[in-house]
């Protein structure tokens, strides 16, 4: 009998312990339930106030939209040419720093009024490819491993890190934000002829372009005397069959020259090749900063939440859900007191 005292003490114990939890369950339920009623209460009691603020917020923002002229844009699509990719960052820092500090002098010189710059802005960053050639890839990392074996070879360095940055060259985007549509567009003309006044790289345009031409006369040359020494190799073989002898592709002449059609072929479409090469080079690099683009004015999108029928609800709306709380806390801290 004694035994089982503690049995049913035990029990009683845990049975105590198992509705204190409940209680405590119910009344958190309870309390949750209060505070959600306390909150619909409140917005039932100021219901009128909330929807009266929500329309003069939209009301506001239609006035602002119609009123307050919009944020223009253009969008320039530019490759930089010469490793001038450095200069073109350089100096749209330099412009951007001039519109800050106002610099009338600077804009002077372009021929643009400084008066009319007002919420115009320039910035420019890098277009990221999607998806990069693996091709391409591959193709530098042969280059880096020439790299190596060429280290203590400075001409052939230059050449190779000349060809990697060629063809890694990247395209950027230039931005231009104004609200003043012709005027901002033709700021943005002007500005991206200033970029393109630079003496250095306008000489090495120069250069660029007389070296390509020339390449393209001389291949043509070269093009030309391996045409005729294929006709007169095609007249000597019609005119001296008993004089000549073939092995393996080889032909020889009077048994001292010998003449290698497949490589003459070969070699006359690797110059007609470097001729399109040039001529598209030409093409490409007729300034140091490239324009593939001149994009036309079109308006900024913005983000919903950033649109003045959003917005200003949400300020008007916000505030007053601060008061309300600021009063509250200030009744509350008076029944302290």
């Amino acid at each position: 009998m004694a035994d089982q005292v503690p049995s049913n003490s035990s029990n009683t114990s845990n049975e105590i312990d198992l509705g204190q939890l409940f209680e405590l369950i119910k009344k958190g339920f309870n309390n949750l339930f209060k505070w959600f009623l306390r909150i619909f209460l409140y917005l039932k009691k100021n219901l009128f106030k909330l929807i009266a603020l929500v329309a003069i917020g939209v009301a506001i923002g239609f006035a602002v939209k119609t009123f307050v002229p919009k944020k223009l844009k253009s969008e320039i699509i530019v490759k930089p040419n010469f490793e001038s990719k450095d200069y073109l960052y350089a100096t749209i820092d330099e412009i951007a720093s001039n519109i800050q500090s106002r610099d009338t002098i600077f804009f002077k010189k372009m021929g643009i009024d400084m008066a009319k710059l007002a919420d115009f802005n320039v910035e420019i960053q890098p277009i990221e490819e999607e998806e990069v050639d693996k091709e391409v890839i591959e193709q530098n990392n042969k280059y880096l491993e020439t790299l190596q074996n060429y280290k203590d070879n400075e001409f052939v360095l230059g050449i190779i890190k000349s060809e990697i940055l060629q063809k890694s060259a990247s395209i950027h985007r230039i931005t231009f934000m104004y609200k003043d549509a012709i005027k901002g567009e033709e700021y943005a003309e002007k500005i991206m002829g200033y970029i393109n006044t630079n003496p250095y790289f306008n000489e090495l345009q120069k250069i660029s372009t007389q070296n390509a031409q020339t390449r393209i006369t001389k291949n043509k040359g070269l093009i030309e005397q391996i045409d005729n020494l294929i006709s007169s190799y095609s007249k000597n073989l019609a005119n001296r069959e008993s004089a000549t002898s073939q092995s393996q592709g080889m032909v020889l002449f009077d048994n001292e020259n010998s003449l290698n059609i497949p490589n003459l072929l070969g070699q006359k479409n690797k110059l007609i090749r470097e001729i399109e090469n040039k001529q598209i080079e030409i093409v490409e690099q007729t300034k140091a900063i490239n324009i593939l683009n001149f994009g036309k004015t079109q308006a900024v999108k913005k983000p919903l939440f950033s649109k003045n029928l959003v917005l200003f609800p949400a300020i008007l709306l916000g505030g007053f859900f601060l008061f309300s709380l600021l009063s509250f806390l200030n009744k509350k801290s008076k029944e302290l007191i």
